[in-house]
């Protein structure tokens, strides 16, 4: 057993995910690319990992335990630089702007040819990270849609981009989408990341761009006094969110941020991703999970009202669910 690493004898399934750590931290220090194909050497691994995890989990094994009898796996894994980032957290938060701008790229760091090169050509080709690329790609498409649209009132179109990042998905759209008096804000805690967005996108776009930076729930009234909006996306929020923040965030979308017969949108990791153990557990980037019914009762609890159409649809790899609320164009009914 590692030095420092002990296991308890109440716990067999401790005992076990300790000796599957090793194992593959062993492989991984000693792996030579090129001879086996990366679904050979990587698809063992995710779905034993996995089902360690659970047993243990079953089991009552305490989370501190788990984590303690993964060290030498963890250790061995920061030969990845995509790994490496996410346990390091580098700008204090999990899954900040920086390492998600390096999913969207496809790219990775690490050197051709060397393991870590290995370990993040296989993740970067994974349904986890393409996933998100989707709902780039999707979220890119409702900023286009919106802009199609007439405007709310005499205004221009307004949009709203909650913890927008780096804004991936505004740098999709064409600059001759945007009319004279369109806006878009861009919302995120993460001053850098609003001045990364802002320096990204496509010459002439910066000038309908308005910054609001600070937790979404602290900045409310500002961002509301923006509005109302005709489309708001908040992209992989809610992957963070426990239900009683994401009913007030869709609460206040729906009733004060959104024009009538606007769009709400958001996106949330779906329930079994089959990732989701190895991101909490070796990369330090726990996600919520839903699945249709939990969004379904969200919005029942949150605003069951303001939402004239709810349409919840899968990315392609089927790991995220892509949500769309449509305000009603008159008044809620009273009571």
């Amino acid at each position: 057993m590692t030095p420092g690493v002990t296991v308890r004898d109440e716990y067999p399934e401790l005992k076990e995910i300790a000796l599957f750590a090793e194992r593959f931290a062993h492989e991984i220090e000693t792996f030579v690319p090129g001879t086996r194909s990366e679904t050979d050497a990587a698809a063992p691994f995710v779905a034993g990992f996995t089902e360690s995890v659970v047993r243990c989990l079953d089991a009552a094994v305490p989370e501190e335990q788990i984590k303690r009898a993964l060290r030498p796996l963890r250790a061995a894994l920061k030969v990845s630089p995509l790994v490496l980032r996410a346990q390091e957290q580098r700008r204090g938060y999990p899954g900040d702007f920086e390492i998600i701008e390096q999913i969207v790229s496809g790219d990775t760091e690490a050197e051709p040819g060397t393991t870590g090169w290995f370990i993040d050509s296989f993740l970067q080709a994974s349904p986890i990270t393409q996933q998100h690329r989707n709902k780039i790609a999707h979220q890119g498409e409702l900023i286009r849609r919106t802009l199609a649209r007439r405007p709310h009132g005499r205004h221009g179109r307004r949009i709203l981009l909650i913890a927008c990042g780096g804004a991936a998905d505004l740098r999709t759209v064409e600059p001759g989408l945007f009319g004279h008096e369109d806006i878009v804000v861009l919302n995120d805690i993460d001053p850098d990341a609003l001045a990364h967005a802002g320096t990204q996108v496509a010459p002439g776009v910066d000038e309908h761009l308005f910054g609001v930076c600070g937790n979404v729930f602290t900045v409310l009234p500002e961002l509301a006094a923006h509005g109302p909006y005709d489309a708001i996306l908040a992209g992989g929020l809610f992957d963070y969110l426990p239900d009683r923040p994401a009913r007030l965030l869709i609460t206040y979308a729906m009733t004060r941020l959104c024009a009538p017969g606007g769009v709400f949108y958001f996106s949330n990791i779906s329930t079994g991703n089959p990732f989701g153990h190895l991101m909490k557990y070796l990369a330090d980037w726990p996600l919520i999970e839903r699945g249709e019914s939990d969004v379904h009762a969200l919005v029942a609890a949150a605003a069951p009202n303001q939402t004239r159409r709810a349409v919840i649809r899968r990315d392609a790899t089927e790991f995220t669910l892509l949500t769309e609320l449509t305000r009603r164009q008159e008044p809620a009914p009273a009571g």
